[in-house]
């Protein structure tokens, strides 16, 4: 809708004022600031004339005045990171102080109010509100509806109305570059533009362009639980990240963001999206991977294996004596059936018969087998196994403590009328050596009643295998519970922990109560959450069992073809259901059509997903006769896409091998960064990387190394290439070396 220019006039005339408030505001918080740290020069001063050094000789009033000065010192400082916070805060405002309007008429009143809608709020000294932050409430409405009748929920119930005008707003520093009105979310024409810039490297917040769908995700609150399904590109990571500030603003009286933690894919992933929650005035939540935690947990002496190392050796080792092997096992413990052979053997293992028997010292009953087995079963059975043993041995050596002590009193005196010896002290240490040697059968046997060796007891199940999968579920049959048992043993001999056996020894840990608390933890947010396994889903539940838990993926974008969800069900099977939504995110928002059409016939399935009409290049599929000839072809298109003003070249390759060999030609030849493991630093700029590390990144332009037969050959690498096309913003190159893939026939 065209705006005349009598209402150009007058939103110009109200930023002209917003923006003087807001510099008042950032006057007042320097002014504020300066003044703080010339109290706390003067403190610090005072400090030096009044109390001097401190001494011993000067005694306790010395130091209480001088922790008194310490505690001023303290709250200066506190006062001066606040207000230098709030300073930065309309720093940024001052940039873009708002986007949205929206007019709304209460129901019941005769005239409509007008809400701006920024990144954060802001008041003048009258209380009035000159910008909503765009998680108040009321701001829903510029998300959520179109000219009409509307509504939002706040805290004193759902308020109803009409929406009059909703206007958007493209504002940079003191200037409105463009203005219209709309009836929609966000204007296609807008959209588009903001769509086809290029990548500066890191996630942005996308406060402008929340669409309704997304809006949905970010504020549900009916569900303890919320998975969100949605196409590569439809911004999920970006709705989970909005979520945490959405929480943090709601529930900012109760949560900070020490009580939020994110599980990414990968380091890289983390840095990636590490601006988004400062450029909506928040501190970052903790962010780790599954690996990082569990490695961490598992504090074994057994050389671990990575993830990505077995994604390597699941991509690169076909030709292996012993993939097959390897691979059976991968899915064997990466199944539902395995999760109840683990739930059976914790059974089994907690009411093992522990060999309690009668603990004698000198002669004397410290506690009868018939106390430990009612300890063990009864007064500690509502404990797991880990907490219950250790309860058990803090009983038996308090129980040991009064007669430990009589019998050093009882050898002192003997010591002492021997008349060996004079020095009390000597006599001490000697008959605290002698009680050692007498105590030292009593502790071995507390050790062994109490004894707890994670790596023990999961070896032990596979000793035992057949008596907790006896084949009832049909996933394995007898000669492959076999070779599984002997291979896990025999890597369990060597000191080697496979990837695949760390979710069940983490599993074990936690159900045998040897996990710290995570009380503290109050929302959760797992990303590309098809990535994992029905098994992580139960340790997630275990750990976080009074959270809540926000979990994102797409299920066309399972890398792992051996360890992964399946579906959502599997979840919804742990979680509690009536307190877990699915929401479906339909539409997509990085590529152009034409990358998103190119890239759905790779599923060879009908996808029922929407996108927005940006039109760009036809994706190119070309093949050469030798590997040799597609490093050239990438070098002349690297100069190229630079020369069209790209700023992030992606050049995905399908394995981390594949990445030294492309960066061996290109290296002296332009400039260019490989990542061959998460450790390695995320430039934006021109890079190497194999698919399973670009997992939620996103490139101007991508180009597919090496399409060919030989890499990608078999229907479990399907999703694997459909991941890597759909990393691409604006031109997606794919090249093939002999024969093309037959996952892209259709394209051909």
């Amino acid at each position: 809708m065209n705006i005349n220019d009598a209402e150009w006039a007058i939103e110009k005339q109200r930023l002209a004022m917003v923006l003087k408030e807001i510099q008042k505001q950032i006057d007042e918080k320097r002014h504020f600031n300066d003044r703080i740290k010339k109290e706390a020069i003067d403190t610090q001063r005072e400090l030096w004339e009044e109390v001097g050094s401190i001494s011993i000789a000067n005694e306790l009033d010395q130091l209480v005045d001088f922790m008194s000065f310490i505690d001023v010192l303290k709250r200066q400082k506190r006062s001066h990171e606040f207000t230098k916070k709030l300073k930065e805060k309309y720093e940024r405002m001052a940039l873009t102080p708002y986007f949205g309007r929206v007019d709304f008429i209460e129901s019941g009143e005769s005239k409509a109010e007008s809400y701006y809608i920024g990144i954060s709020n802001l008041a003048d000294d009258a209380y009035d509100i000159l910008i909503y932050d765009w998680r108040a409430p009321v701001s829903s409405m510029f998300y959520d509806y179109e000219v009409g009748k509307a509504s939002y929920s706040c805290p004193e119930g759902d308020i109803y109305g009409e929406i009059t005008l909703k206007r958007q707003f493209k504002i940079s520093k003191d200037k409105i570059e463009y203005m219209f009105d709309s009836n929609l979310v966000i204007d296609d024409e807008m959209l588009q533009e903001i769509l086809g810039k290029s990548t500066d490297g890191r996630m942005k917040a996308i406060v402008t362009t929340i669409q309704r769908e997304q809006n949905r995700a970010i504020r549900n609150e009916e569900f303890k639980n919320l998975i969100v399904q949605g196409p590569a590109g439809s911004g999920k990571t970006s709705v989970a990240l909005h979520r945490v500030a959405y929480l943090l603003y709601k529930y900012r009286d109760r949560i900070t963001a020490q009580n939020i933690v994110i599980f990414s894919p990968n380091e890289i992933f983390n840095d990636y999206i590490s601006n988004v929650l400062p450029q909506l005035d928040e501190e970052n939540m903790y962010q780790t991977t599954f690996k990082a935690y569990m490695h961490k947990a598992l504090d074994v002496e057994l050389k671990k294996e990575d993830y990505y190392t077995m994604m390597e050796y699941i991509l690169a080792s076909k030709d292996q004596t012993g993939y097959k092997k390897r691979i059976m096992n991968i899915k064997y413990k990466s199944s539902k059936a395995f999760i109840d052979v683990l739930k059976r053997y914790v059974s089994y293992v907690e009411g093992l018969n522990r060999g309690f028997r009668d603990l004698f010292f000198n002669g004397s009953l410290v506690i009868s087998s018939t106390e430990l087995h009612q300890l063990y079963y009864k007064d500690y059975s509502e404990l797991p196994l880990k907490k219950r043993l250790q309860k058990i041995r803090e009983r038996v050596l308090f129980l040991l403590k009064p007669y430990e002590k009589q019998r050093i009193s009882e050898v002192a005196d003997e010591l002492f009328k021997s008349g060996a010896y004079i020095d009390r002290a000597e006599i001490r240490s000697k008959s605290r050596a002698i009680i050692n040697a007498e105590i030292k059968e009593i502790h071995n046997e507390i050790k062994r009643m109490t004894k707890f060796d994670l790596v023990e007891i999961y070896t032990k199940l596979f000793e035992e295998l057949e008596n907790f999968d006896a084949g009832q579920d049909g996933v394995i049959n007898k000669e492959g519970l076999k070779e599984i048992k002997a291979y896990t043993i025999e890597n369990l001999k060597a000191k080697a922990l496979n990837y695949e056996d760390q979710p069940p020894l983490l599993f074990l840990k936690g159900a045998l109560g040897d996990l710290p608390k995570t009380t503290d933890i109050k929302y959760v947010v797992i990303d590309e959450a098809q990535d994992y396994t029905p098994l992580q889903y139960e340790i997630f539940h275990q750990l976080f069992q009074h959270a809540s838990l926000t979990m994102l993926g797409d299920i066309n974008q399972s890398i792992n073809p051996f360890m992964n969800v399946g579906n959502y069900s599997n979840v919804l099977d742990i979680f509690t259901q009536e307190n877990t939504c699915l929401m479906n995110l339909s539409k997509s928002y990085r590529s152009t059509l034409d990358i998103i059409e190119f890239s759905n016939k790779i599923l060879n399935k009908a996808i029922d997903a929407e996108s927005v009409a940006r039109h760009g290049e036809k994706p190119l599929l070309m093949g050469f006769e030798q590997e040799a000839a597609i490093m050239e072809r990438i070098l002349k298109d690297i100069k190229a896409c630079k020369d069209k003003g790209y700023k992030s070249i992606g050049i995905i390759t399908r394995t981390a091998k594949e990445v030294k060999a492309v960066y061996a030609f290109l290296k002296d030849k332009t400039d260019v960064k490989a990542i061959v493991n998460e450790e390695d630093e995320y430039i934006h700029s021109t890079v190497i990387i194999p698919v399973y590390l670009a997992k939620g990144l996103e490139f101007d332009v991508v180009i597919v190394y090496n399409a060919g037969n030989g890499n990608y050959c078999c229907e479990d690498e399907r999703l694997l290439l459909y991941t890597a096309c759909t990393r691409a913003l604006h031109v997606l190159n794919i090249y093939y070396s002999g024969a093309c893939t037959p996952l892209l026939e259709s394209q051909s």
